[in-house]
């Protein structure tokens, strides 16, 4: 549902409205202000009658009246709900019926599909629009296919990311207010923003995006930015898109340069699918997310979700898996009271707790039939049944599903309907491995680092040496990224220095053979942990078979976990032999307890 907000001008003769007050409204897809007066009452509501009129029918006809008393300094905010059927909501809570409860400036208050906030300042001038980045992507697109005025004066592409914290009602204002037009912006996702600069030159650009980043900067806000600029960075939207992107994974600013002779960064297989996700978002279409167990299925539904025009409204998510039957059905559908024993008093169902929002159902191909028959009613009817109530209730719900399994050969094996999966079908969204997009593992490892840091309370952040990163980079991560973070809180925890190094990885487990029988890492990319040789040790290993015989025997080690009995019979020698290479080429003997490439073992 769209949402059109009304904006009325400024009475020039009385000067009404004049002013550094303004009430700013965001909808699903649109972005203005309202000037306001020293004081007076302005009411709010789908009426024509009202000052601010909103075309959406979840608000009523005079819904709510925000008061401005004046003051011997700034005026004082007061909000009112006028008794309407969907009610008025300020930091979280309904503004109770007929009551007026203090507004600050800043203060997010909603009223049905739209965000409003008084702020303080310069507005931001005329009604703007929230693209999204499907739009984004085409204007820039088709501003790649026309020739540029002149070698001085061409367009480009702004990245903005935000920490997690920064909220998006404080985001846009500032956005609208210094991104004029011809100028436009769009949401990426949930906290990253991107800039169309049209009608510019590189120079130019680099300084709007600098004055962009102080305005956040002055709020506390300040985001890290990349900068793109045709044709300098690139001729086609997937190369200034994967410049900008590339910067904001440096922390880049704009202007930093590609080094001279670089070739050309490749889209990453993963962007396809966040493009469709996209384009979806803002559609009640459902969604069939596919992949391997641990790509981040869940993570792209919640992306889905956020990028939504229900971004407002709860996000519900149920494993199926693991659940008997029984209990989804509960789950699901909720009960009522002593419908079965031990429900001592009724339960909302998850169903119709997302109601308004998304439902999203992992793993659904491990659901029972006899509850896909359940689901599919839901769907169809958009009605759902408690268990032990003879009333049905209607739901308004977006579902997205997510599945390791082919649910296509499930079906022809009956096990999974086929009428619900067609339902389920939508669109489907196919998340390829981490294997296939291992570009993203130094990103991905830069996240997972931070995101340990800060719950291990660890202030200095560990960075991580070049013989890691190959290890990690020519790994075929079986377990996809939720592998890569068990792997990267587990090095964390070990590493007590400046770098993680080859001993705070599994080594043993990641040279396990994969389901294809071949090493899960390539025999050319194992690393080797060779002691550097001194003194009559080096003058030894100067002897290329004595050289080869320490390193088969360090190999021999780091394979088996160090266990030397393992080691010895993987070389085809006795313990007592193995024992006295060891002295002889001054390797250290494993200590009993907690080994330090592979960390306790057996629980210990």
């Amino acid at each position: 549902m769209t949402t059109e907000t009304t904006i009325h001008e400024v009475d020039e003769q009385t000067g009404h409205g004049a002013g550094v007050f303004h009430l700013v409204l965001l909808s699903a897809d649109s972005l203005s202000t309202e000037p306001l007066p020293t004081d007076g009452a302005i009411s709010i509501g789908r009426s024509s009658n009202n000052d601010i009129r909103l075309d959406d029918r979840s608000v009523s006809r005079q819904h709510a009246v925000l008061w401005v008393d004046p003051g011997p300094g700034n005026p004082a905010y007061r909000l009112e709900d006028l008794r309407s059927a969907n009610g008025t909501r300020i930091r979280g809570q309904r503004v109770p019926a007929g009551e007026t409860v203090s507004l600050g400036v800043g203060e997010a208050f909603s009223i049905g599909a739209t965000v409003m906030m008084i702020m303080q300042g310069r507005p931001m001038g005329p009604p703007r629009r929230i693209w999204s980045h499907a739009f984004f992507e085409h204007r820039l697109e088709d501003a790649c296919g026309r020739p540029a005025p002149s070698d001085r004066v061409t367009f480009a592409l702004a990245r903005l990311r935000f920490d997690a914290n920064v909220v998006w009602t404080s985001v846009l204002p500032i956005l609208a207010r210094e991104v004029p037009p011809p100028h436009l912006f769009a949401a990426y996702g949930p906290r990253d923003y991107e800039v169309l600069f049209q009608d510019v030159s590189a120079e130019g650009a680099e300084i709007a995006t600098q004055r962009l980043a102080a305005a956040f900067d002055e709020v506390g806000a300040r985001p890290r930015t990349g900068l793109a600029c045709y044709p300098r960075d690139g001729r086609s939207g997937d190369a200034l898109f994967a410049r900008a992107h590339g910067m904001l994974r440096r922390g880049g600013t704009g202007s930093e340069r590609p080094a001279a002779g670089r070739a050309a960064v490749e889209v990453a297989p993963m962007e396809g699918v966040r493009k469709m996700a996209s384009r979806v978002a803002s559609s009640s279409i459902n969604v069939l997310v596919l992949g391997e167990t641990g790509v981040g299925k869940e993570v792209l539904a919640r992306l889905i979700h956020q990028l939504s025009g229900r971004a407002d409204q709860p996000l519900v998510a149920l494993n199926c898996a693991g659940l008997a039957e029984s209990l989804i059905e509960s789950e699901l559908f909720g009960h009522e009271r002593g419908a079965f024993t031990g429900a001592t008093q009724a339960k909302m169902g998850l169903i119709e707790s997302a109601n308004g929002g998304t439902l999203f159902l992992d793993e659904i191909g491990e659901m029972p039939l006899a509850m896909q028959a359940k689901l599919l009613r839901v769907l169809e009817t958009r009605q759902v049944m408690p268990v032990g109530s003879v009333r049905t209730r209607s739901v308004d719900i977006r579902l997205i599903s997510a599945t390791n399994r082919d649910l296509e050969a499930a079906t022809i094996a009956g096990h999974f309907r086929r009428d619900l999966y067609y339902r389920l079908n939508g669109i489907s969204l196919l998340i390829p491995p981490l294997r296939e997009r291992t570009d993203e593992v130094p990103e991905l490892m830069t996240t997972f680092i931070d995101e340990v840091c800060v719950e291990m309370d660890r202030p200095d952040r560990p960075t991580v040496s070049g013989e890691v990163l190959d290890l990690l980079l020519a790994y075929e991560w079986p377990g996809n990224i939720r592998e890569l973070r068990n792997v990267v809180e587990r090095a964390v925890v070990l590493c007590d220095g400046p770098e993680i190094q080859l001993e705070h990885l599994p080594l043993e487990r990641m040279r396990k053979p994969a389901a294809t029988g071949e090493p899960a890492i390539p025999p050319d990319r194992i690393p080797t942990l060779v002691p550097r040789p001194d003194g009559a040790a080096a003058a030894e290993l100067s002897d290329p078979q004595k050289a080869d015989e320490k390193e088969r025997i360090i190999r021999a080690l780091v394979l088996c976990a160090s266990n030397q009995t393992r080691a010895a019979k993987l070389l085809g020698i006795s313990r007592r032999t193995l024992v006295s290479k060891l002295a002889h080429y001054g390797i250290p003997r494993p200590q009993k307890g907690p080994h330090p490439i592979d960390g306790p073992r057996d629980g210990k």
